[in-house]
């Protein structure tokens, strides 16, 4: 058997790069809350309000002038699904489900009222009305910082290619005490604590590497239009997944292209515990012991997710291995585990990034009794 299509290859990095096509450079930065947020050029927030008559949480950033992203779960689910802008022309906000599996995903269509409701209509396989509101009891605050830049690989020639490269950060500021504060920073910073140089780091960096490579470049293959190779684009980001006291989950987002027949992409996802004031690794959530049934309850979410019959083994057209093993790319929130794997980590790039929801109900025996609410 092949290996299915089933991977739409490439979530929003494609979207997002698509709206930061601009030669000038660019950086913005703001204070966290949303009231007025149709007058800033970026900002987080955390929304709460109900969908299909079901509370739910979102977390929304605004990172550029119409380049809106996110994540947003069912609270009773506690399974946050990736959300991606989509271009519109009426300069409406739309935001696209991920999962990998959907040519038509559902999507959230609306506007930022000017007293910071997000309102609109939820389409999927039905349709709902949805207003969520600013709620930030028990939220880390976060500000946002962007940065884009670009570079031509010859300066005096008018048809030379370029490359281009955006990042865009949160911050924390407030929410939670200092100590608290620090991880956080020390997570999405390392050695870095200040937030503009930072998200100026990857951009300047990429675009440094892009320069010293016009040694490289066949001038032949440029004039007969083969060139397309050399222009090179990327992204990263950082999100927030999850913030909920004493929780909060970023996701750090990249993707480059630098020649070749697809660009590269991944997400590495960091679980903060407040309380402890520590980074999670698997082993401080859950039982000594736990991956191998880690390992049969993520075959299960694979087979459910991918429609994977159970006479069907997952070496033979879906993954490198027949079975998925728990790694340290991973979440939690107060109802479940998810596991990341980047293209080619267990499967070929076709499959794309795949990440894997188990409920804590589901393997509640081996879970920290820290974390089961």
């Amino acid at each position: 058997m092949v290996f299915m299509k089933i991977q739409r290859c490439l979530p929003a990095f494609i979207i997002c790069l698509a709206a930061c096509q601009q030669p000038a450079k660019q950086q913005a930065s703001q204070d966290s809350t949303v009231a007025a947020a149709t007058q800033r050029p970026v900002f987080y927030t955390r929304l709460k309000g109900t969908l299909a008559g079901q509370p739910v949480t979102m977390q929304l950033v605004r990172s550029g002038e119409q380049q809106y992203e996110g994540w947003y779960a069912y609270d009773s689910i506690g399974h946050p699904i990736p959300l991606y802008h989509q271009q519109d022309s009426s300069g409406r906000i739309v935001l696209a489900e991920y999962s990998g599996m959907d040519d038509t995903p559902p999507v959230f269509t609306g506007e930022i009222t000017p007293d910071g409701h997000f309102k609109g209509r939820w389409v999927g396989s039905r349709q709902f009305e949805f207003d969520l509101q600013e709620d930030t009891k028990g939220a880390v605050l976060f500000d946002v910082f962007s940065f884009s830049d670009s570079a031509v690989l010859f300066y005096n020639d008018p048809g030379s290619p370029m490359a281009i490269a955006s990042a865009s950060i949160v911050w924390p500021v407030g929410g939670t005490d200092e100590a608290g504060l620090e991880v956080i920073r020390q997570a999405i910073g390392k050695s870095i604590r200040n937030p503009d140089s930072l998200v100026k780091a990857p951009v300047n960096g990429f675009l440094k590497d892009y320069l010293q490579q016009r040694g490289e470049v066949d001038t032949n293959a440029l004039e007969t239009g083969m060139g397309a190779t050399w222009n090179w684009t990327a992204e990263s980001r950082t999100r927030v997944v999850w913030n909920q006291y004493p929780l909060v989950v970023l996701e750090s987002a990249g993707y480059e292209y630098t020649g070749g027949a697809h660009g590269n992409y991944g997400s590495i996802f960091s679980v903060i515990d407040l309380a402890r004031k520590k980074v999670l690794a698997p082993a401080d959530v859950f039982k000594p012991g736990y991956e191998k049934v880690l390992s049969v309850a993520l075959e299960k979410a694979f087979r459910a997710k991918y429609n994977v019959p159970a006479n069907e083994k997952l070496n033979q057209g879906y993954l490198f291995g027949a079975s998925i093993m728990p790694n340290q790319n991973f979440f939690i929130t107060g109802k479940g585990v998810t596991f990341c794997y980047t293209p080619y980590e267990i499967a070929a790039y076709v499959m794309g990034q795949i990440t894997l929801f188990v409920p804590f109900e589901d393997v509640k025996d081996i879970v920290n009794e820290a974390y089961l609410q």
